[in-house]
């Protein structure tokens, strides 16, 4: 890396992400000038007076003066802002999900390979210390369950919980699985409180034999991110939210005798260190070495693709399995 060089950020929408998008920028030695622009430009002149950045008045002067920018608006403004981000040569972090819909998705891959530039989605779970933790252990999982429940705030009731809350576990389900081709897919959900479904059960059988089992609901009564592994003698459970985990494998050589009088004696604590890195700012610097290095960001854009392509099989499903659907 070229100690000397020196990049300038840009962050489109500064609601409560893109205000900490611009607070890591800020920080970093890496980026030379940061600038702001929101549709609201009292937000974007409050965030840019509160991290000493520069405020744009609209995303095309912004992009006029960056080397990279973060999108962190809402989904259905993603595409058109990234196009115009790779025709104006700015490398892009997108908030996930990727786009508002896989159509729109794919013409942003596309685009970003077709200007040679890096398109980096915000799935941020896959910068979780307890996630990489778990990563490093898990070889060939055979289920995986994840429970992601939050809280309801009207925040993203303009999208199923599959693509505000679920999304998540689809790419991390799919990171770890990667190459394993998606056989089987089944679904249940019911809208409690909104329009669309506010708590959503899929199912998800590949080829190589894993069972995925994902539950996410905005309608519980306490947060929940949980993921857990089940392999050959291995089981990992991680928790998300506490950033913490615990795993557990087969002890070897222990005699029949021993089993008899203490059933738990053929199980053995494995040990893992847990990165209590903050996972935004793991995610954000990723972005700058990539941009740098000129390298893959650890999520490209074909990443939140495919988690944004599993998700509307999801929603498909749904609407399929309701009555007169």
């Amino acid at each position: 890396m070229d100690e000397s060089r020196r990049l300038k950020a840009g962050v489109i929408g500064t609601g409560s992400l893109g205000n900490h998008h611009a607070r890591i920028y800020a920080s970093s030695d890496r980026i030379d000038e940061v600038f702001l622009q929101d549709s609201d430009a009292k937000k974007a002149q409050e965030t840019a007076e509160r991290w000493g950045t520069q405020v744009c008045q609209s995303p095309s002067e912004l992009l006029g003066e960056c080397d990279l920018v973060s999108i962190c608006t809402p989904a259905t403004a993603h595409h058109p802002l990234a196009l115009e981000a790779f025709e104006r040569g700015v490398h892009v972090l997108v908030e996930k999900p990727l786009a508002a819909n896989s159509k729109e998705g794919l013409e942003m891959v596309d685009a970003a390979a077709r200007k040679g530039l890096v398109l980096q989605v915000g799935h941020i779970e896959r910068f979780n210390g307890a996630f990489e933790a778990a990563a490093g252990l898990v070889r060939n999982p055979m289920f995986i369950e994840c429970h992601r429940l939050g809280t309801f705030t009207p925040r993203g009731t303009d999208v199923s919980v599959v693509v505000d809350l679920m999304i998540h576990d689809i790419d991390l389900v799919l990171s770890l699985l990667e190459g394993d081709r998606l056989v089987e897919l089944r679904a249940s959900g019911a809208g409690v409180l909104t329009g669309s479904p506010d708590i959503v059960n899929a199912r998800l059988e590949f080829e190589g034999g894993c069972v995925a089992n994902l539950t996410a609901s905005r309608v519980s009564r306490e947060p929940l991110r949980k993921m857990r592994f089940f392999e050959e003698n291995l089981y990992v459970s991680a928790d998300l939210r506490a950033r913490s985990i615990e795993a557990f494998g087969k002890a070897p050589d222990v005699p029949v005798e021993k089993l008899a009088s203490d059933p738990m004696a053929f199980i053995r604590p494995v040990s893992a260190k847990v990165d209590d890195g903050e996972p935004l700012m793991k995610e954000i610097y990723s972005f700058i070495e990539a941009v740098l290095l000129e390298h893959l960001p650890v999520v490209p854009g074909e990443h939140g693709l495919r988690a944004l392509e599993t998700a509307e099989m999801i929603l498909e499903r749904l609407r399929k399995d309701r009555p007169g659907g």
